[in-house]
């Protein structure tokens, strides 16, 4: 059984998004009906334009790139989940700046599939929309029925801001998540920073450091326990499986880029590599050690990340999402920072810097909209620097356009460190895919909240992670990615 929509973490919905798209299992039965459904008749048989770049009816120059038509209105649909959708319609008013004789309708849901569905059948889908959220759109079938439109164009675009191409100004392999056989079929907005989370107040008041390796974050466990504080908190629920995150960062890190390769190509050693043991290892010597806080087991990630603010932990890992989250629960003094995944020693492959990073909340143009030039102009609006900056100062996020978040990042110490984070770690980024490729999730939350809670040893939680991919490996009905 899967985690119920309303369990689900922003990890997995970060992870459903992506698997959502790259399940290209085309192959299967499963994608191919419901394909046919999503895709339905337009009240026209011709499928020749599907999957090619919008065009639109208007005149193409370098302030209208996509020729949209000025006095075509544009439908703009958004997942109204962790965001908002307030960004979205300060993108509709700016939009509607640049093309006065156009409306831009843009509004919300959190049921994409439900909504956009019958439109899809009918002929009429919006000509942009937000494919996130746990009931977002099976795009594998939108792109195997030529659903969705290619938004190439986009990337070559000029920039709004005038500072080259909309390309020239994205973050580094941002546009990966989006791709399929060489064609940009989605355009992943909002940009994660995985990391470890604390308050830099009370880092300041104990006089401890950022933490740089395991060993610095073990110290600070042992300062903290002396003080009957916690080093982290944990959601035995929901979210234990954001230890695992942690923890094949940490491994990532160590070995460097080719072990993320090893674990997405499921390799039937991939648990037993030096690094992921080292990793799983460190973790049981603070469970051992005491340092996560008790009653975790029973709790939701939402409570546990509670409790961690209110004062009952000291750390925390999450994904940059994590601010926005817990907005309603923070001090307003707690200056939550965050630290990029420890080294598990000073020799690590790839460096202090390194980090994991990884783009989502996808945005889709379907191919028979009827202003397909329009949902590509409404992203060059959204990719605009004024808009990015709008977008992160109302959800103390990232998006996936470099140089925009101010140097004080709108009073947000936990988005100013993402950002310092970003940039110190320039191209040193990685990232895995297999638990969102194959919907890991539910093998690993069971297996981590036994892990953390002094159930399991290291050496028999690395034992059964091994079995969950080697299950995987094994299974012939399973379609598998190839691992570039």
């Amino acid at each position: 059984m899967g985690t119920s929509p309303e369990d689900m973490t922003p990890l997995d919905r970060l992870g459903a998004s992506r698997r959502n798209f790259l399940a290209l299992a085309s192959a299967g039965t499963g994608a191919v009906a419901l394909s046919a459904c999503a895709a339905g008749g337009g009240g026209d048989d011709d499928e020749s334009d599907a999957g090619g770049a919008p065009e639109g009816g208007g005149e193409v120059s370098d302030d209208n790139p996509f020729g949209v038509a000025e006095d075509e209105p544009v439908d703009v649909v958004i997942f109204n989940g962790g965001y908002g959708d307030q960004y979205a319609k300060d993108s509709g008013e700016k939009y509607q700046e640049l093309h006065p004789d156009s409306e831009a309708k843009v509004s919300s849901t959190v049921n994409i599939q439900s909504d956009l569905q019958p439109r899809f059948i009918g002929g009429n889908p919006p000509d942009l929309f937000d494919n996130s959220g746990a009931q977002s759109m099976n795009a594998s079938a939108l792109i195997s029925e030529g659903s969705l439109a290619e938004l190439d164009s986009l990337i070559d675009a000029p920039s709004l801001d005038g500072d080259g191409t909309i390309g020239d100004t994205l973050l580094p392999g941002v546009l990966s998540p989006g791709t399929y056989s060489g064609k940009l079929f989605a355009l992943n907005y909002m940009y994660t920073v995985f990391a470890l989370w604390y308050s830099a107040k009370q880092f300041e008041d104990k006089g401890w450091e950022t933490p740089k390796t395991w060993d610095d974050v073990m110290t600070i466990g042992e300062a903290a326990k002396g003080e009957d504080l916690a080093l982290f908190a944990w959601g035995g629920q929901n979210a234990a499986d954001y230890y695992h995150e942690l923890a094949i960062s940490m491994a990532i890190k160590e070995a460097g880029p080719d072990l993320a390769k090893k674990l997405d190509s499921l390799d039937d050693d991939a648990y037993s590599q030096d690094a992921v043991v080292a990793a799983f290892t460190a973790i049981e010597d603070a469970v051992s050690a005491g340092y996560f806080l008790s009653g975790g087991a029973g709790i939701k990630h939402t409570e546990a990340q509670t409790e961690w603010v209110t004062g009952k932990a000291v750390m925390y890992p999450s994904g940059s999402w994590i601010e926005n989250e817990q907005r309603d629960t923070t001090p307003d003094d707690y200056e939550m920072t965050g630290a990029a995944t420890p080294m598990l020693s000073e020799s690590a492959a790839m460096g202090e810097a390194a980090m994991h990073g990884a783009a989502g909340e996808p945005f889709m143009v379907p191919a028979k909209a009827a202003n397909g030039a329009g949902g590509l102009e409404f992203l060059r609006v959204m990719l605009s620097k004024e808009m990015c900056q709008n977008f992160s100062e109302l959800t103390s996020s990232m998006t996936i356009v470099q140089d925009t978040i101010p140097e004080d990042a709108f009073g947000s110490t936990a988005l100013a460190s993402v950002n310092a984070m970003t940039e110190a770690a320039g191209d040193d980024v990685f990232n895995f895919n297999f638990t969102d490729w194959y919907g890991l999730g539910d093998d690993f939350k069971p297996l981590w909240a036994e892990f953390l809670n002094g159930d399991l040893t290291a050496e028999q939680a690395l034992e059964k992670s091994q079995e969950v991919i080697d299950k995987v490996r094994e299974d012939d009905g399973i379609e598998k990615f190839d691992v570039e």
